[in-house]
């Protein structure tokens, strides 16, 4: 899996969490994106409100885990 974190090093930046559908399923997906790296899945839900309130919650703590392995 690529660590999307470590290129934020020397952005600056954080990802983007954003939910997409998949093309041919019923599936809702977040993916953390971060301009000028490959994207990540991080989540699947079986609805689009079911990815977005992931977002608010998993998404988070998900940032912070990340946070606190690329700055140990």
């Amino acid at each position: 899996m690529t660590d999307i974190l470590d290129n934020s090093r020397v952005s600056g930046e954080e990802p983007k969490l954003i939910v997409r559908k998949a093309s041919r399923a019923p599936i809702w997906s977040v993916w953390a994106v971060l301009e000028g790296t490959p994207s990540e899945e991080i989540f699947e839900g079986s609805s689009e409100e079911d990815a977005s309130s992931w977002i608010k919650t998993g998404g988070r703590s998900w940032l912070e885990e990340r946070r606190r392995k690329r700055n140990a």
